[in-house]
């Protein structure tokens, strides 16, 4: 009605679209991922996805849908720990042993597969921890210094 969509709004047509689709798993998208989504993507602070800012997610996440099939060797719906790097480099992402390691702890469930909604929470992620070390390097140095009520305001994030 009013041309924006929250975070709930955001999940629930999220949940309701690839509910529909038979080759991705999902177990729904998490309240945590679509506030995520919307931190990345929220350009004037509304803390809503505005037609643009959902027309720009859209297009992501058919991007990250090509991505997360074409490393889905398997066809399983899933993808396991050992297709994610792999998948991450195609997505822009280079990372190396330890942040894969860490990405399948938060990420995959007891045997290893992450199931669509949890590639597409990664990634979000990712961009946004990016993003934010980005903005936070005005140098360009490759590393940033941060007092605490920064670390706390992303770590929030």
């Amino acid at each position: 009605q009013d041309s924006e969509i929250s975070a709930f709004e955001l999940q629930q047509v999220l949940d309701r679209v690839v509910s529909q689709r038979s080759d991705v798993k999902t177990d729904g998208f998490s309240l945590e991922t679509c506030r995520s989504i919307i931190s990345l993507l929220d350009m004037d602070g509304s803390s809503k996805l505005g037609l643009l800012e959902f027309h720009h997610l859209w297009t992501k996440i058919q991007k990250y849908l090509e991505i997360f099939k074409s490393h889905d060797s398997d066809a399983s719906g899933t993808m396991s720990s050992h297709e994610m790097r792999a998948a991450l480099a195609e997505a822009g992402f280079q990372v190396n042993s330890s942040v894969i390691h860490e990405i399948v702890n938060r990420y995959a469930d007891t045997s290893f597969a992450i199931d669509f909604d949890c590639f597409i929470g990664c990634l979000i992620r990712l961009e946004l921890l990016f993003k934010m070390f980005r903005t936070l390097d005005q140098k360009k140095e490759g590393r940033i210094q941060l007092d605490l009520q920064q670390w706390l305001c992303l770590a929030i994030n």
